[in-house]
This record gives structure tokens, sequence and C-alpha cells, in this order.
């Protein structure tokens, strides 16, 4: 049975859109240069790479009007790994799980999943379950969103700060993932802070009375532990409980996925590809 890699990517369509077509041959010598480094990364099996020089240069210089060959699906999926920054990645034994069923009727948006899997991209669409692309555009992300939100809060700017040390996280793995749903971290308390995170390790003393002054001052600074931080960069909306923990683990990168496309006004799109287990970069 072939196994599948689902990957979640952000970045710029229009990247890809504008490269199709441009005849730049700059950009071919690059993409052509590419090509073992594309097979390698993605783990593509060495059938569905035959032709892929050509099928890259084709689609720069002179596209055709759809795509109908495999060789021409994986050359606009090396496009668009090119310019995406990789989220997270599944691996499973089908391009259509199952579960992505399960995760979008749980945000009430069942029909999305198709979107998510198999959607067209400046109307070019493969023709092959081997290789597939998906997109979900801004009112998608923002509708999804306000389901795991409840509301409008995740387009409110927030800024956090960091007072003594985590027990799982340095402070910059801790920065990082802030970073990743969108809330900005500084290191002094200030009157435009939303949270302060005290870490169970060192008091944070100095910037808790900080904070405390600011409150009495009419600031509405909220004070979280470690279970506050670890609430602030999950997934405000719960899993459900009889889902597998990979299942859940997916469900929380997909709604991390979508605040970082939100926060940073970026797409959201999918790779759905065969891969080749045995040399698969995991």
């Amino acid at each position: 049975m072939p196994h599948f890699a689902i990957d979640v990517h952000t970045g710029y369509l229009e990247e890809v859109i504008n490269m199709i077509g441009s005849r730049d041959l700059t950009l071919v010598e690059r993409f052509l240069r590419l090509a073992s480094h594309t097979q390698t990364n993605l783990g593509i099996p060495d059938d569905m790479m035959e032709n892929w020089s050509p099928s890259v240069e084709r689609l720069i210089m002179d596209p055709p009007k759809r795509i109908d060959t495999l060789n021409d699906a994986v050359a606009i999926a090396s496009l668009l790994k090119d310019i995406g920054q990789r989220r997270f990645k599944v691996v499973c034994d089908t391009p259509d799980p199952n579960f992505l069923t399960e995760i979008f009727a749980h945000m009430q948006h069942e029909a999305w999943r198709n979107d998510f899997v198999d959607s067209p991209i400046a109307k070019l669409k493969s023709s092959s379950s081997r290789i597939r692309w998906g997109f979900l555009d801004v009112n998608q992300v923002e509708t999804l969103l306000r389901v795991a939100f409840g509301g409008d809060s995740f387009k409110v700017p927030k800024t956090a700060a960091i007072a003594g040390r985590l027990s799982n996280y340095s402070r910059h793995d801790a920065e990082r993932l802030l970073l990743e749903v969108g809330i900005e971290t500084q290191n002094s308390v200030s009157h435009n802070i939303n949270y302060l995170i005290i870490g169970s390790k060192g008091t944070g003393g100095t910037k808790h009375d900080k904070v405390d002054v600011l409150n009495k001052k009419g600031k509405d600074i909220d004070v979280l532990d470690e279970d506050g931080f670890e609430n602030l960069i999950h997934s405000p909306m719960k899993p459900r409980e009889d889902w597998t923990p990979d299942v859940k683990e997916f469900f929380e990168n997909f709604i991390s996925a979508l605040r970082h496309s939100w926060a940073f006004d970026l797409d959201i799109f999918t790779l759905s590809y065969e891969i080749d287990p045995e040399n698969q970069i995991y």
C-alpha cells in the first residue's frame, strides 16, 4: 500500500502563479538545479520524477492550459514547496484520510476538507491522486478561526512578556511558540502588553509588581501561570475526546497554522503526494 504525505504550508501563492508562464530563464535554471533536493526533501518516488526537468521548463516558459500529466503536477508541487514555509506534516495511507472530514465537521465546515486537499490553484488542478494541492482562502481561514475562538478575539494583536523561567521551554522556544500563533513578545513590562507569563522557576517579582501597578491604574493585563501559557499556544477550541493522539496533534497544528497565516497575512495551502517511505525525510 502506498504512503502519502500531507504538508501544510504558509506563504504567498501569488508567487507561484506569477512564476507560471513568466518566461524567466533564471527561474528555470534555479529549479532545474533543485531536482535532486526536491525529490529527497519530499521523498517522491523515482517514477514521479521522470521528465521533471522539461515539465518545470514548460510551466515557466510555455505552460499548458490545464495540468493533465503527473509530471506537470510534480513540477507545480516543487514550485509550491519552494515558496511556502512548512508548518507541519502528516503521513497516512491515503490521499483522502477520513480524519480530515472529522476535523472539518468539528469546525462546522465539513465541505471545506475538499478545498484543503484538492482545490485548484490558479485553475491548475492535478488530475492524479498521487500528487494534489489544496488551498483555504483568507475568508475560510477567518471563518474557521472565528469558530475556534468563539468570536473575533483573534483579530486583536496581542503582546506578552515572560517573567521567571518556564519548566518545559527555554525563553527562546517560548517566544517562538507565541510568535507562531501571532503573539508578539517583549522583554519589559509596559502598558501595551496583554499577558504576563510567570514561570515556575524564579519569581518574576519585579515584572509582576509592575503589572499590579498598571492594573490598578485601569489596565487589563492577564497574569498567567504555565498552564495559562499552554492555553495561549494551543487551540482555544478543544479536540474531540475520542480522537487518537495523532489526530488531536494534527488538529492542534492545523489551528496553529491558521492562526499563523492570519497573523502574518499569509496564504495557507497543502501538498498531498505519494512518498517513498525508505527515502522520506521527516
